[in-house]
């Protein structure tokens, strides 16, 4: 056993962690002692409790906080301190015996008895396998995870790890981008071989870990290459795999489809999780729409890729539906996409600018840009970040000179089309607005209360007969 001393953040422990060392013993375990080595900080703290009986520990912990017993079987408990704000894990030493080849398919049981070493031997990899205990502060390390964790080396516990449990196969994807670790080749080897397994896995926790990696990694594409070149990728998110080896034209890009959307990815805000997935995800029906065409200007023909992006969108819906993300979420990364083509050229008139964010949203316009900033960052041939750089200002402008950019923004509203109109709610109402925003986009200065109340007089007759039309 490999054991180091560390004084620390155990030193002044709270009354529940003395009542539990009286009785048997509290060891920090998993992501907690190895994000102290990793990053230097301990931000989740999960503690594992040996000796103490199951409704012992229960009735110990609620004489301090909340307690929510947690899992299919009994050996996790969430705990809040009374007078916290943060929730701890607090386990039992559990045994997991695989009785399928499913991620779900497991015996699980909670014995006290066990020693803390048992309960590392479960776990995924060595740099989560190891403890510290909170009576001495000694490191226990039986797997040798500290020596991987200054090696920078991500390996599996045991053999068999992955076909004990397919979703360490995603854990190892999204470990190895945060953290800029280097996969064993043994460990990289049995995820190759077992890749097929992933299909196991629950969408929701396949969503868990992909938000993770686009969203803790600051270069998701070191995960999302190792997913491809384990075959993880073409199992769980075929729609991205199919762009592998689609070549796009040597002047725009310098990459192929797949590899110009890891990279994209890469430029994408971390903070945003709707556009690294939008990033990840916006070319993906350039598989399908490939064709090349005769160009009499160029004397040659040219590969283009005409309507992808409809295809991409149909793709991101049917990819994150699948894994279950919220239907937010996938609206924001499909109104993206289906954006992410529009053509700004610094000529435009400023009333073109307002049209632009009017017709993609106040709220979604900064996305789009930023969209649009990845996507060329992505290319390898950057050419027009300027000039999204100088729509970026240009919005900002507009924003800053409070222009009305909405019929929210408007000195009008629903109420007076109804009274100056003497109708009823109804699409004439919409219709009237729509058209007032119009013009209010072409020159700001219109949005004035009472030209728009006159406005309303004349311009709603006509669509009300536009309405009784349809």
């Amino acid at each position: 056993m490999n054991v180091a001393k560390r004084p620390g953040s155990l030193a002044n422990r709270p009354r529940w962690q003395e009542e539990i060392l009286a009785r048997g013993g509290l060891y920090l375990v998993g992501g907690s002692v190895r994000d102290h080595f990793l990053l230097g900080e301990e931000k989740d703290l999960d503690f594992l409790v040996t000796g103490v009986s199951a409704d012992d520990l229960v009735a110990l912990l609620e004489r301090h906080g909340r307690v929510e017993v947690v899992g299919r079987a009994f050996g996790v408990i969430r705990f809040r301190p009374a007078g916290g704000d943060e929730t701890i894990d607090v386990a039992l030493p559990r045994r997991e015996v695989s009785t399928g080849v499913g991620h779900r398919d497991f015996l699980v049981e909670s014995d006290p008895a066990l020693p803390v070493e048992a309960d590392l031997a479960r776990r995924d990899f060595t740099i989560n396998a190891m403890a510290r205990d909170a009576r001495t502060g000694d490191l226990i390390d039986p797997f040798g995870g500290r020596e991987d964790v200054v090696a920078r080396r991500l390996r599996m516990v045991f053999p068999g790890a992955f076909r004990e449990d397919p979703l360490r196969i995603l854990r190892a994807v999204q470990f190895a981008a945060r953290f800029g670790l280097t996969i064993d080749p043994e460990t990289l080897a049995a995820m190759r071989e077992d890749a097929a397994l992933a299909s196991t896995v629950s969408p929701e926790r396949v969503q868990e870990e992909l938000t993770k990696l686009l969203t803790r990694a600051e270069k998701p594409s070191v995960g999302l290459r190792i997913a491809r070149d384990t075959g993880l990728l073409r199992v769980l998110f075929p729609e991205l795999a199919k762009t592998e080896g689609v070549e796009q034209p040597a002047e725009w890009h310098l990459h192929d489809v797949l590899e110009h959307s890891f990279r994209a990815c890469d430029a994408a805000p971390r903070e945003s999780l709707a556009v690294r997935l939008a990033a990840l995800l916006h070319d993906t029906g350039k598989a399908d729409r490939r064709a090349e065409i005769d160009d009499e200007r160029l004397g040659r023909k040219r590969v283009v890729f005409y309507g992808h992006e409809e295809v991409s969108r149909e793709d991101a819906r049917a990819l994150l539906g699948r894994l279950r993300y919220p239907h937010a979420l996938v609206d924001r990364v499909d109104a993206l996409i289906a954006a992410h083509m529009f053509d700004y050229q610094p000529e435009w008139s400023d009333a073109a600018v307002r049209r632009l964010v009017a017709r993609v949203g106040r709220d979604a316009i900064g996305d789009l840009i930023a969209l649009r900033r990845a996507d060329q960052i992505g290319s390898g041939v950057p050419r027009d970040l300027a000039k999204t750089d100088g729509l970026a200002a240009r919005v900002q402008a507009e924003f800053a000179r409070q222009s009305a950019l909405t019929v929210r923004d408007l000195a009008v509203d629903g109420g007076d089309v109804m009274r100056v109109l003497g109708i009823a709610p109804g699409p004439v109402v919409g219709r009237v607005l729509v058209r007032l925003l119009d013009e209010v986009l072409e020159d700001p200065t219109r949005n004035d209360r009472e030209r728009l109340l006159a406005r309303i007089a004349e311009v709603g007759p006509d669509e009300s007969a536009e309405s009784a039309r349809h």
